[in-house]
């Protein structure tokens, strides 16, 4: 009963995403909404904000914590390294289910485990056909895209297959430091190092290459600079700061930007037709 009423929930939110592909592909950024400002005491790695119930989910760097932020108000941190439920031994990601939870890779027991917005744990996956899976995120048909970093590839593979997972981008990618799957299924992947972005489709051929830091939301093109987030088409500079601003993350249409002591959600507010 409950594998049917998830694949419902997910048929409902591809057609809203085909939706808003089209109505907003075309259409320029007109202007940034910034929803939450959150100063922190701490370094955060990664953010990811579920909009369902307006809670960030902010991973502290260099530590296996994620503080949960429901609005403005700090309510949880889970976490810690550990065996139990609700800890992790080697925390190396997180990412945003389709049905806005909390999704943690655990590098060292190969698990993937999922807390809702509250931090209880709900459930978890085990990632048999991987050797060191450090990256994460899942697209919303409930496909995980997985980097293997002993293997130097993308490891695919749907929570409710039975089928052995598919593999692609070895030879291509070194050190890779975030995975982003796009509205309309790009596998976005940027290598730091590198200082590099790697464009893949569903097929998991790479159709774009490009020097920096890059993201698509729907159609649309955006560049992470050192103070800014640049729309590529037309140029137009968002998110000015005075901090450095260190990754950005798109999901659902909300843009999360992490600097060493802030974290910004916003979402974009585009030209009406």
């Amino acid at each position: 009963m409950l594998k049917k009423i998830n694949i419902f929930f997910i048929l409902i939110l591809i057609s809203c995403s085909e939706i808003n592909i089209q109505q907003f592909s075309k259409r320029t950024p007109e202007d940034m909404n910034l929803l939450y400002k959150i100063t922190l005491d701490f370094v955060p790695q990664k953010c990811i904000f579920s909009a369902l119930d307006r809670t960030s989910y902010i991973w502290e760097k260099n530590t296996s914590s994620v503080h949960i932020y429901k609005d403005l108000k700090k309510i949880n941190i889970i976490g810690g390294m550990g065996f139990e439920k609700n800890n992790f031994y080697k925390l190396t990601d997180i990412a945003l289910s389709p049905d806005g939870k909390l999704l943690a890779l655990d590098s060292f027991q190969k698990k993937v485990k999922k807390f809702d917005s509250e931090g209880k744990w709900i459930t978890e996956f085990n990632l048999e056909n991987t050797s060191d899976p450090i990256l994460l995120d899942i697209s919303i048909d409930e496909t995980f895209y997985i980097f293997d970093n002993n293997k130097k590839e993308i490891v695919v593979s749907k929570i409710f297959s039975d089928n052995e997972p598919d593999s692609f981008g070895k030879f291509q990618l070194n050190n890779p430091s975030q995975i982003c799957i796009s509205k309309n299924n790009r596998i976005q992947v940027y290598d730091e190092a590198e200082k590099k972005t790697f464009i893949f489709n569903t097929m998991g051929q790479c159709i774009e290459e490009l020097e920096g830091y890059f993201l698509y939301n729907y159609n649309q093109k955006f560049k992470l600079s050192t103070y800014f987030i640049e729309h590529c088409a037309s140029g137009r500079k968002f998110a000015v700061s005075i901090n450095p601003w260190e990754s950005f993350y798109i999901k659902n249409n909300y843009f999360i930007l992490v600097s060493d002591s802030e974290v910004w959600v916003t979402e974009f507010i585009y030209e009406m037709d």
